[in-house]
């Protein structure tokens, strides 16, 4: 996700990552390190409560909402967007932590969810799902290539 998100953004060639990591299971030589602090900087990622990003765990489907609203509300100019009253998905609910997130994928077009209705939140996020929807945020008046 790191490096879809750094990528995306043109591999920012004036960031330089920072000597000591924001987060405690990071290391500068890690793998990513540079693209996950990116993250970081930009404030598209905060980690997790306990100061943790946890690079090798997979990236739920909500969390990937999450990441592109962050990207496209911080970086892409994007405006803030509410929130509403009902949920696009029958397992997404207001009040879920990112139910405004997943409320603005679906409003976007970056995603559709499953046939059943649903948006399956927890799931991980595959790497043809991620391609598709960063595929969509850059392209939103274009129809996926077939």
């Amino acid at each position: 996700m790191a490096a879809f998100l750094f990528r995306k953004a043109g591999s920012p060639a004036w960031f330089v990552p920072p000597a000591v990591s924001p987060f405690r299971d990071l290391a500068p030589g890690d793998a990513f390190y540079r693209e996950i602090t990116w993250l970081a900087y930009q404030r598209i990622t905060t980690g997790y409560d306990d100061g943790t990003f946890r690079p090798r765990n997979p990236v739920s489907r909500e969390a990937m909402a999450a990441f592109l609203y962050r990207y496209a509300t911080t970086l892409a100019g994007a405006p803030a967007y509410a929130a509403p009253a009902t949920a696009p998905f029958s397992d997404v609910r207001p009040g879920d932590a990112f139910h405004r997130e997943v409320s603005w994928a679906a409003a976007a077009g970056i995603t559709t969810g499953y046939p059943d209705g649903s948006f399956r939140p927890g799931a991980p996020v595959s790497r043809e799902a991620m391609a598709a929807f960063l595929y969509r945020l850059t392209n939103p008046d274009k129809p996926m290539p077939q």
